[in-house]
């Protein structure tokens, strides 16, 4: 399974480094925009996958590609790496809700090990950024993304579990979900979501208020909330 597995990631990384630069580089599309698609290493049946919006930043390609004196991102250089880089980089600032959402004996562990991506690979300082995009290169970047997303949870990696992160997230996937979302976990008072669930593929599936946004919902007894669940869902 291992050897099957690299064959497949491999290709999987060529087809997103030449998708993305195809697009990045295409005039009439207006998205010279750096990507990657990882924030930590990649591995078969990861007991969790964290899907985000699209990677934070505002570099141009064209720009990147000039500071590192490369003619482009290739397959090697899409952030795939050997750590949770939300741990590495003390939670990314306005992400540290999520380092403490996995913190403790059980989710920690979890968290170390779980492949973290985004359902977009193009950085924007926003994803609104990214809609402003539609009418030009941006839908383009959108679908493409969208579509490598989905093969990489459903061929590729094979989680046993989902987490998505925002609305971009849980709303690109939506045609994906094998039902309707429905209500995991509610705030205690006005019964708000916390946590909705689904299935992709028949692999469980949590969305999750962004963990950068809605301080509400990320701090205090909602976030303990939050934790307990994950805690019992992973024991």
């Amino acid at each position: 399974m291992n050897d099957l597995f690299n064959q497949n990631l491999n290709r999987w990384l060529r087809e997103v480094a030449d998708g993305c630069h195809e697009i990045a580089v295409n005039p009439a599309y207006d998205m010279d925009v750096d990507f990657y698609a990882f924030q930590s290493k990649v591995s078969y049946q990861p007991e969790l996958m964290i899907i985000g919006s699209n990677p934070g930043g505002n570099e141009k390609y064209s720009e990147m590609n000039r500071k590192r004196g490369r003619e482009r991102r290739g397959a090697d250089d899409l952030g795939v790496c050997d750590c949770n880089q939300f741990l590495a980089n003390d939670g990314w600032g306005s992400m540290r809700s999520l380092c403490d959402l996995f913190s403790g004996g059980v989710l920690r562990l979890v968290f170390e090990e779980a492949v973290v991506t985004n359902v977009v690979y193009f950085n924007t300082g926003t994803f609104r950024e990214l809609q402003q995009r539609m009418n030009r290169g941006g839908r383009e970047a959108l679908r493409f993304c969208v579509g490598k997303t989905m093969e990489l949870i459903r061929d590729i990696v094979r989680p046993r579990h989902v987490l998505l992160m925002g609305n971009p997230a849980r709303d690109h996937l939506t045609t994906y979900f094998d039902k309707p979302l429905q209500p995991l976990l509610v705030t205690c008072v006005e019964g708000w979501n916390l946590i909705r669930e689904t299935t992709i593929d028949g692999i469980p599936t949590y969305c999750i208020h962004h963990p950068a946004l809605n301080r509400k919902f990320n701090t205090g007894e909602n976030q303990e909330l939050k934790r307990k669940m994950f805690e019992t869902i992973f024991s």
